[in-house]
């Protein structure tokens, strides 16, 4: 069964701890946690935040580094070898970070484009890197989900489709419906080229203005998606992620997640 709740990026700029605070305050306990400085990983941070989850009984189901934004500079560059290694050993600490948390799953961006077409390595070097990281991460117990983000390189059906290809059960992905939408891809049509290779959503919602709504306050089918869906994608997390001005309340994120769980819980026609 599908565990559904929200990232803690919704509260941005908000310190980390203060968004998921607010989101176990409001009984929202499946939760991705999104770090946003250095000093997050230090482990007594770390451990503070998990005294918070066992106090509420909330449950962390991936982390999303803020080193995204590196991610084609560390690991897709054509420096050579010594910056991918040291890449990873950084990521190494986000690998810990998901152990000490509890987290599944490790988010990934990827490469980001190079002009309009094209990344920094050839497709077939991208996919061989992200496969010694997958490797890495799975040493560790945690399992590396690439996102379709766009203006990167994975933000294309065909090249997901390409790295199922390559790497079979170990290209796995965290889809992004909105994400998607930006870079000119329907949802369904790209749950369904991924299908059986999702174990991670972010959710939000459109209309004909808005590319970013709260789910439950725009056109989205997401009965539709979960349809569309196989295999253990029926046990993936689905995670409201909206940006900050896109409600005024808590109590909104609270009702758009219960909303989700709702539609979720439907069976399709």
């Amino acid at each position: 069964m599908a565990q559904v709740g929200m990232s803690t990026s919704c509260f941005y700029p908000a310190n980390t701890e203060v968004g998921l605070q607010n989101a176990l305050e409001a009984g929202i306990l499946d939760l991705e946690i999104h770090f946003s400085s250095f000093s997050e990983l230090d482990k007594h941070y770390l451990k503070e935040l998990r005294r918070m989850l066992m106090y509420y009984g909330g449950h962390i189901r991936a982390v999303h580094p803020f080193y995204s934004i590196l991610e084609s500079l560390m690991f897709f560059s054509d420096y050579g070898e010594r910056r991918f290694v040291d890449g990873l050993e950084i990521y190494r600490q986000y690998f810990q970070t998901c152990q000490l948390l509890g987290a599944k799953y490790l988010v990934f961006h990827g490469g980001g484009k190079m002009g309009k077409s094209r990344s920094m390595v050839s497709d077939d070097e991208y996919i061989e890197r992200y496969n010694l990281l997958f490797e890495s991460a799975r040493q560790a117990g945690v399992v590396l989900l690439h996102e379709n983000v766009y203006q990167h390189v994975a933000e294309d059906i065909t090249f997901c489709r390409k790295m199922i290809d390559y790497l079979g059960d170990k290209a796995l992905f965290t889809f992004d419906n909105k994400q998607a939408r930006r870079a000119g891809f329907d949802s369904l049509a790209f749950v369904e080229a991924l299908s059986g290779h999702i174990r991670h959503l972010h959710v939000s919602d459109c209309d004909e203005s808005h590319d970013c709504l709260l789910p439950g306050r725009g056109r989205e089918d997401f009965l539709a998606m979960k349809s569309a869906m196989s295999g253990e994608d029926e046990s993936a997390c689905w995670m409201v992620e909206v940006y900050h001005d896109a409600f005024r309340s808590v109590g909104e994120l609270q009702q758009s997640v219960n909303y989700l769980r709702s539609v979720l819980s439907r069976q399709s026609s």
